[in-house]
């Protein structure tokens, strides 16, 4: 009986320690964990490339890690959505250069800026605008592998559509938004990201405006070091 209280001791032990091992080999979010479109930017020397597909558009991404507390993206994008995208596009192009800027790290919490100009062209012979974007996003570290990131968001700019006749729409094109989403760095090489934006259209002179916003992503990328 001494026998078996003692081997059954050990293979506790044993197991615990293994239990331990794999526990200790999962990622554990911090403040500094590289973010995909978080309040934490991409190592200074590193390189993103990934992709996310959803409503309204498929996205390619390309991060750099400029600085310590910055990066520079290109964000090319088949846009396709219809309705509630706020882009006034249906079918066409969305061009986006993210830049961002990591404001606070602290050890489960971070705080960031991000600036977004982009040119958009579509159907609406043709439908195109320019402007730009700026948000706050932030990052709060949830237990084992995911980072909450939230925050507002606004763009202004101008745009132009529909047909060449008299017909044709010209004015101020606005939002304001929200955004949450959730995010995950593992193996030290991978992002996953699930990012979702509500709000609403604003509209001058020939655009209408008052129409509700929904936008959803979710996708991958590898962090080149």
């Amino acid at each position: 009986m001494k026998r078996f209280v003692i081997m059954v001791t050990m293979g506790a032990m044993v197991l615990a320690g293994f239990a331990g091992e794999a526990e200790a080999q999962k990622p554990r979010p911090t403040g500094n964990t590289p973010s995909l479109n978080g309040a934490q930017v991409i190592p200074r020397g590193s390189t993103a490339l990934g992709i996310t597909v959803g409503y309204p558009s498929l996205r390619l991404h390309a991060v750099w890690g400029v600085g310590r507390n910055f990066d520079v993206g290109l964000m090319p994008a088949l846009t396709y959505g219809t309705r509630f995208d706020g882009y006034r596009q249906r079918l066409g192009l969305n061009l986006q250069i993210p830049l961002r800027w990591a404001l606070a790290d602290k050890p489960n919490f971070n705080f960031g800026l991000r600036l977004m100009p982009y040119f958009r062209i579509g159907e609406g012979s043709p439908a195109f605008s320019t402007g730009g974007n700026v948000g706050f996003r932030f990052g709060i570290a949830m237990p084992r592998i995911f980072t909450l990131i939230f925050g507002p968001e606004g763009r202004v700019g101008f745009a132009s559509v529909g047909d060449t006749t008299p017909g044709r729409a010209n004015g101020l094109d606005a939002e304001l938004t929200g955004m949450a989403g959730l995010e995950s760095y593992f193996k030290g090489k991978w992002l996953f990201s699930l990012e979702m934006h509500f709000g609403h259209l604003f509209g001058t002179g020939g655009l209408p405006g008052g129409g509700f916003i929904y936008r959803t992503w979710f996708g991958f990328a590898y962090v080149f070091r």
